[in-house]
This record gives structure tokens, C-alpha cells and sequence, in this order.
């Protein structure tokens, strides 16, 4: 040992029992801190470094080493680190050109703000941002949007200048074929499909009567509305598909809704009596014609019967003259024979032709039934 008994005694510092031993002055501290006794004080402050470049290891991630012997440790990532950052950042980066599209929906690639094409479903792959981005859109979502629910949107004026309040609604999609038209040309899509199909419809009622909006001509209306809402909104390249157009309530405002009802009520039993005297014709007509045209169809029989008699007539009037010409006194009695016949053939009176000349003859059993009869 390098030291004697006393150095050994008095420690490496020179302390011991002397006059600067460890119960001494000066403490036997090589730093001069008092309350040092004995060789304690200098290890003491070697186990709190050393415990201290432990701790700066730890948090350094125990790859630090020590300079000066004594120093504390610190990171050092090195050039591995850095090419570990670089990749990450590189796979975030390309990360940004990667499109899922899921089934019913539609991505528009934009290069620098300029639409370049569409991807369908599936995965696909464009230029990394800020090179192109795309958007996905939804084009098979049916939407609704619903018009008339304050006073304002929902008070219309016909073309006979009533009122007429009105609630509809619209279905509507993008369409798939046209998304960026959707993106870049529409700022609120839903808004704007309120606002064409309200202008549309107050143009539509204009032109219609109020009876036929409500009853009747309801779904010609929808039908003129939803054409001229798309053809509308295709002239803006909006890229909105309208589905249907549906009115939910059309009916007059209800400060006069109890006179309306009235007139609606007066109107059908109008028409209830157009129907019934419209029935009566349709059963009386008929019946007058078919009595007229028996009529006529007998007038013309007993036209033909006449006509052929007095035909019938004139010809027989034409062959007795013929016989006359021929033999006039026997044709004069004949005529005479055929003349009484036809008057003495409806009388009770039989004559009897004698040779004191015609004999009156009365039937007594027709007299006395005769007079039976009258007693009676």
C-alpha cells in the first residue's frame, strides 16, 4: 500500500486523527462540507454522480456514454434514425395517392383544382398530394328535400287568382355519371334543389286552375314540375338526378277554407244534378225516338195501304167501265145488286122479293129480345 499507518488511518484525503481528522474543523471533506465524519463524505458524493449518469442513461435510452469519466449520457439516433423518419414521412406521403371507394359511391380526381376522371368502387391509386386529391361522393344516397313548411314557400296563386297552399317534397341523387359536376358547380346542392323546384312549381300552379291543382290534375303538376327541375339543374351542370317530386298537401289557405268547402260542395251538387238530368235524357231520347220512329213507320204503312187501295180501286173503277161500255144495263144492275148488298147486309130488316113486288119482313124474336133487353 502506498499509504502508511497514519495515511492509511487518516483516509485519502488526509483526515484521520489529526488535526484535520473526520471529527476535526474541517469535516475531512475535499469539498470542505462540514458534517463529514470519518471517509463517508467522498463516497457519498461519487455513488450521487454515478447514480446521476444512470438516470440520464435511462432517459437518454440507455445508449448514451460517458465523457470525462464522469459526464451524463444523452440520445444519439444516428443515421438509422433519420432514415427511419425519412420513411415514415415518405409512407405518410404516398399514403395521400391510395382511393377505397366503397360500393354506391364515386371518387373525383382533381389535379391541381382540375378535374382529371372518376373511380368506381374498389381501390385505386392517382398522383400523391398536392400533386391531385380526390373526393368521395355518395351517388346512390336518395335525399329529400321538403318545400312549402312556412307561409312564405307555401302560398301559391293560380291562373283563376286564388290561393292555393302547397306542400311538396323532392327525391333526389347525384348521379354517377356526372359527380364532379356535383362538386365544382353546386355550393349547397340543397339549396339549390329547393330553390329551382319552388320557382318551378309557383310557374307550374300559375298556368293550372285551383280546382284542378287540388283534385284532379295533381299528378300531371308533379310530373311538369320534376321535368322542368332537371331540365333546369342539367342546364346548370349541377349533376343532380331528380327522382320524383311528390305533393304532400294542396288545399286553399285556411282563412277561407270553410267558404271553399262551400263552393266544392255547391259545385258537386251541381254536377250531381247535371249527372241525373244528363241520365233522364239518355232513358227519355231513346224512348222518343223509337216512338217516333213507329210512327213514322206506321204513317208510312197506312200511306202504302191508301195508296194501294185507291190503285185497287181505280183499276176495278177501270174494268167496269170497261164492262159498262161493253153491256150497260147489266152492269147497271149488277152494280145495283152489289150496292144493296153491302147497305141491307148491316140491317135487321129481311125484304122479300114477290111478285107484288119487295116485301118488307121484321124478325119477331129479334124485336122481342130487343125488347126484353130494354126492360131489363
Amino acid at each position: 500500500m502506498p499509504w502508511d499507518d497514519k495515511t492509511k488511518s487518516s483516509g485519502p484525503w488526509g483526515g484521520g486523527d489529526g488535526e484535520n481528522g473526520g471529527g476535526g474543523k474541517d469535516g475531512g471533506s475535499p469539498w470542505n462540507r462540514p458534517g463529514g465524519s470519518g471517509n463517508g463524505g467522498g463516497k457519498d458524493l461519487e455513488e450521487q454522480m454515478r447514480r446521476m449518469q444512470e438516470r440520464f442513461r435511462k432517459r437518454g435510452g440507455g445508449g448514451g456514454r460517458r465523457r470525462g469519466g464522469g459526464g451524463g449520457g444523452g440520445a444519439n439516433f444516428g443515421p438509422l434514425g433519420f432514415l427511419v423518419i425519412a420513411g415514415i414521412a415518405l409512407l405518410a406521403w404516398l399514403s395521400t395517392s391510395v382511393v377505397m371507394v366503397d360500393p354506391g359511391q364515386q371518387a373525383s380526381v382533381f389535379r391541381f383544382g382540375k378535374w382529371q376522371t372518376n373511380f368506381g368502387p374498389g381501390l385505386h391509386f392517382h398522383l400523391p398530394a398536392p400533386f391531385e386529391e380526390h373526393q368521395l361522393v355518395n351517388t346512390e344516397r336518395r335525399e329529400e328535400t321538403r318545400i312549402g313548411q312556412t307561409m312564405e314557400e307555401s302560398l301559391m296563386l293560380t291562373q283563376d287568382e286564388n290561393i292555393v297552399d302547397i306542400q311538396f317534397s323532392v327525391f333526389w341523387k347525384v348521379k354517377s355519371d356526372a359527380p364532379q359536376n356535383y362538386i365544382l358547380n353546386v355550393k349547397d346542392p340543397r339549396e339549390a334543389v329547393e330553390m329551382v323546384s319552388e320557382s318551378v312549381m309557383r310557374e307550374v300552379v300559375g298556368k293550372s286552375l285551383l280546382q284542378n291543382v287540388i283534385t284532379t290534375e295533381r299528378d300531371v303538376v308533379q310530373q311538369e314540375v320534376k321535368e322542368q327541375t332537371q331540365s333546369l339543374l342539367n342546364f346548370y351542370n349541377a349533376g343532380i338526378d331528380i327522382l320524383n317530386v311528390q305533393i304532400d298537401k294542396s288545399d286553399p289557405p285556411q282563412q277561407v277554407i270553410e267558404a271553399f268547402n262551400d263552393v266544392n260542395v255547391a259545385e258537386q251538387d251541381a254536377e250531381t244534378n247535371i249527372n241525373q238530368a244528363t241520365q233522364y235524357a239518355n232513358e227519355v231520347v231513346p224512348q222518343a225516338r223509337g216512338t217516333a220512329q213507329r210512327l213514322l213507320q206506321e204513317a208510312e204503312g197506312y200511306r202504302d195501304q191508301i195508296v194501294a187501295d185507291a190503285q185497287g180501286e181505280a183499276s176495278r173503277f177501270e174494268q167496269i167501265y170497261e164492262e159498262y161500255r161493253k153491256a150497260p144495263r147489266v152492269t147497271r144492275e149488277r152494280m145495283y145488286l152489289e150496292t144493296m148488298e153491302r147497305v141491307l147486309e148491316r140491317s135487321d130488316k129481311l125484304i122479300l122479293d114477290s111478285e107484288s113486288g119487295a116485301v118488307p119482313y121484321l124478325p119477331l124474336d129479334s124485336v122481342q129480345s130487343s125488347n126484353r133487353g130494354g126492360q131489363n
